[in-house]
């Protein structure tokens, strides 16, 4: 039987409780075995982020004593289909994949993101409700991509009670 992993890119600008708790309940709600947490060198849409090194350390602490959770640093500064899947798929090559993202990320992904059909053939997707998403905004939102792309998207929508943190709100603070 294959392994279920979870991938979760992001800037983790710092990590923080919204992003491990969505890693958890993703993992319990979609019956995956682990996730694998990228921090990504050069994220999409943030030209300024702390040092690689540096959150890479705040995650390994964050992610210490919890169970399941990991982390992977890829080769490609930035999540792509065309670099960090094949690397991701022949990394854990007896896996199916999902991929966690929240659901501001959803606005964006049809611009954002090359290749996008590829990566919907490819892996599952967990939705983290974010802000004042609803589960309606993401049903709508998958259906498109579905008619967008002719491709049958399998997801799951995933709720916590952190839905509103945000790692700019917490920079702010600092």
């Amino acid at each position: 039987m294959k392994h279920r992993i979870g991938i979760y890119s992001g800037a983790f600008d710092p990590i923080h409780k919204g992003h491990i708790a969505f890693a958890l309940e993703a993992m319990r709600e979609c019956g995956l075995d682990g996730i694998v947490l990228l921090p990504e060198a050069q994220p999409r849409h943030k030209p300024s982020v702390s040092p690689l090194g540096q959150r890479v350390e705040l995650i390994k602490k964050a992610i210490g004593n919890e169970e399941g959770l990991s982390i992977f640093i890829p080769r490609s500064k930035q999540f792509t289909v065309a670099q960090t899947l094949p690397e991701l798929m022949s990394h854990f090559n007896d896996s199916n994949l999902t991929l966690l993202l929240g659901s501001d990320v959803l606005r964006t992904f049809s611009n954002s993101w090359s290749k996008l059909e590829t990566l919907l053939q490819n892996v599952h997707l967990a939705i983290g409700l974010r802000d004042h998403d609803t589960t309606a905004y993401v049903q709508k939102a998958i259906r498109d991509l579905e008619k967008e792309y002719g491709v049958p998207i399998t997801y799951y929508i995933v709720e916590t009670p952190h839905k509103h943190v945000s790692s700019s709100a917490i920079r702010k603070v600092d």
